[in-house]
């Protein structure tokens, strides 16, 4: 009886060793992706770059995605979900419409300017081929929560009544461009009131004017 014990609880710390290793190893993977689409773009990657660079073998990539474009897909839905339940943790229902797109912005820039990595790479996704987006769907959809806050105003009557996407670009848009202005020294977002006139421009494209 010991010994069945004994035997049951190695299978199991063994089973669980070799969980780690599988996701050590998966994790190492999408980590080797984006520092190479960061560095060379999508068009550069290929599976035996990736495995150099994640010092796996090659076949071993293919124990957990079907090529190349699957783990692009599989990293953007990372960042992606990484990003909106970072701009997600700012919004409070207590809160005005406005207050919460303000602080949900700020998020999302926070969270760029942390992880300039995820922006180079969410940037170049955005205008790939649809070729890497087949599996998208609206769960991984970059400014979600935003998005679903902008239905609420419209709603409200506080935010203009445009299509969901006119409404995304004039804030998606704006979002990238001053991101990469700041990244390329053009702009400083750390600049007192900066930020603040970045979010205030933002509101007073999507506000219906009493609301600005």
């Amino acid at each position: 009886m010991f010994a069945k014990i004994i035997n049951e609880r190695s299978f199991i710390f063994v089973s669980f060793g070799y969980q780690l290793l599988a996701m050590d190893k998966k994790d190492a993977i999408l980590k080797s992706v984006l520092k190479l689409v960061t560095r060379d773009g999508f068009y550069h990657l290929n599976m035996k770059k990736i495995a150099e660079e994640a010092g796996v073998a090659a076949g071993t990539i293919y124990l957990y995605f079907k090529g190349k474009e699957d783990v692009i897909n599989a990293l953007y839905k990372l960042i992606v979900t990484d990003f909106n339940q970072s701009v997600l943790k700012a919004y409070n229902e207590e809160k005005s419409v406005k207050e919460n797109f303000h602080n949900m912005l700020h998020s999302a820039v926070e969270f760029y300017l942390s992880e300039k990595d995820n922006f180079s790479f969410i940037e170049q996704y955005t205008y790939a081929p649809f070729l890497f987006k087949e599996n998208q769907d609206e769960n991984f959809m970059l400014l979600l929560p935003i998005y679903k806050m902008m239905k609420q105003g419209k709603k409200e009557h506080v935010i203009k009544n445009l299509p969901d996407a006119v409404l995304l670009s004039l804030i998606h848009g704006p979002l990238n461009t001053i991101i990469k202005l700041h990244l390329a020294h053009k702009t400083d977002l750390h600049k007192k009131g900066a930020k603040q006139k970045f979010y205030d421009a933002c509101w007073e494209a999507i506000a219906i004017e009493s609301n600005n």
